[in-house]
């Protein structure tokens, strides 16, 4: 698959160009110069259907008082893609002419890049090409006038694409994808995430630094390992909404909430030195709010001062505080070092196969019987006993089984928990939660049995209501209401109070 990347200083619109390309808005974009840290890239598709891969890098910079803390880590990173791009487009800003950083960038490309295309960015139609002829001294023989923001000439940009993208085996690249096990890295700041990503993937992918807030895109990297494929998505680190007031950090947890809805399994990383905290219960809640599969990571367990008992203690203090989360599985590694981090690719394998996993529904309906047995089902509201009649597989990612039953009210939290234990105990089914719908059935006739049941609940035992009714009435004597007193007659009503006729 062909390589595009996208690169230039600061704030001159790689990303918004970025997001045109890739069709949605993919990449941070703001005014604030440096939003881009990492490369970001993404598989895009071009009108007939052939794909190709393209880069977002972070704001180029030189000399020795850059804008950015990163500046050099940005560079490295940009100069990776560069070596493995295709096709490269060199973007600077139309309005700001050349300055001496779009100079700097045009030599480096030129000695290490084969393929460059100068975009002047945020020019409209008006100005025409007076506007951009004085980028020509850059030395890059092919230019095109464009604005990002607008799609102004954008055709031009695709069509440069397309020159070098050849016919591909659309279904087979689809079906990769697809059968792709997408995993997404969450936190709160400064826990390991990037440096866990770096590790899992075997080389230095995204900018990892001891200072808070680093990544800001969510970064999505691609994988083979063993005959299977992984799409892993480092994320922000995220905050409190109360505690989040930097607007580019705000964007920056909104990527990475969307990176959650993305993924299958998501791995929780946990600061091992701090332990875990109410700002980690709180990331964890999106997780088990978007229904995804979870693996807690306590990293950084090199640098604790351990004893006999302190990783039993610590996972049952994560235990006690991540209750919904109690189907996660638990691993302590340094992702600095390496430790125990390639035990997490066969521990997320199994997680994704039950994740994704179906089962028959006369094995569901073996689970069900032999759970109510053993402890029936609380009443429904109104004292109405609740019946199951059978249970049955309606998704998977993650499991979801309908329970039809006689009543339609939801079951009562704990017998929902009982029964959340008894399937995946039964299935096996760790790592992923499990979703019940209860489905109510009016209509449906209950077996013999159930209608025995029913009919002994049913016996009358002593007197009907109705005649305990008319006794009551009968020793209270008639009443002196005026709904109880007997209606008068013509005759009657035309008498008066006094004694009656003789």
């Amino acid at each position: 698959m062909k390589n595009v990347v996208i690169v230039g200083r600061p704030n001159v619109g790689k990303s918004t160009l970025f997001n045109r390309l890739a069709g949605r808005r993919r990449a941070l974009t703001h005014d604030l110069p440096g939003m881009t840290r990492d490369r970001l890239t993404l598989e895009a598709t071009l009108s007939d259907g052939r794909r190709y891969r393209v880069t977002d890098t972070g704001g180029l910079e030189f000399g020795d008082e850059p804008m950015s803390e990163f500046a050099s880590e940005i560079r490295e990173q940009a100069e990776a893609a560069i070596s493995t791009a295709d096709l490269v487009f060199f973007v600077v800003d139309g309005p700001d002419g050349v300055l001496s950083e779009d100079r700097e960038i045009s030599i480096a490309l030129r000695q290490g890049a084969k393929n460059v295309i100068l975009v002047v960015n945020k020019i409209d139609k008006r100005a025409g090409e007076a506007a951009v002829n004085e980028f020509h001294e850059l030395g890059i023989e092919r230019l095109m006038a464009i604005s990002a923001e607008h799609g102004t000439n954008l055709e031009q940009v695709i069509e440069a694409i397309e020159a070098i993208v050849p016919p591909a085996d659309q279904a087979s690249e689809e079906e990769a994808t697809a059968n792709a096990v997408r995993i997404a890295i969450i936190g709160r700041p400064n826990v390991g995430k990037s440096s866990l990503l770096n590790r899992m993937m075997g080389k230095e992918r995204v900018v990892v630094s001891e200072i808070s807030g680093t990544t800001r895109d969510a970064i999505d990297e691609r994988m083979e390992r063993e005959g299977r494929s992984y799409l892993i998505i480092d994320t922000a680190g995220i905050r409190r909404k109360g505690k989040t007031t930097d607007e580019a950090e705000k964007l920056a947890v909104i990527s990475a909430r969307k990176a959650i809805e993305r993924a299958e399994v998501v791995i929780l990383v946990i600061d091992g030195l701090e332990g875990i905290t109410a700002q980690d219960a709180h990331v964890a809640g999106y997780a088990e709010e978007a229904g995804r599969a979870a693996m807690i990571v306590v990293n950084k367990w090199d640098a604790v001062e351990r004893t006999e008992t302190l990783t039993k203690e610590f996972e049952s203090q994560v235990r006690r505080k991540l209750k919904f989360l109690d189907y996660a599985p638990l691993e302590f590694i340094s992702a600095k070092y390496g430790r125990r981090v390639e035990k997490l690719f066969p521990r997320v394998d199994h997680i994704a196969e039950n994740y994704r996993a179906r089962f028959r529904t006369a094995r569901l309906n073996e689970i069900l019987a032999k759970a109510v047995v053993a402890h029936h089902p609380p009443a429904a509201k109104g004292g109405k006993q609740r019946r199951f009649y059978y249970a049955t597989q309606l998704k998977a990612a993650p499991p979801t089984f309908g329970l039809f039953s006689n009543v339609s009210d939801e079951l009562h939290f704990s017998y929902r928990r009982y029964l959340e234990n008894q399937f995946r105990e039964a299935l096996g089914l760790d790592g992923t939660p499990i979703h019940f719908v209860i489905r109510g059935r009016k209509g449906m006739k209950d077996s013999a049995r159930a209608r025995h049941e029913k009919d002994d609940v049913r016996k009358p035992t002593g007197k009907p209501q109705r005649v305990k009714d008319a006794e009551r009435k009968a020793k209270a004597g008639p009443s002196r209401g005026k709904k109880d007193a007997p209606r008068k007659g013509k005759g009657e009503a035309r008498q008066g109070k006094g004694k009656p006729r003789k």
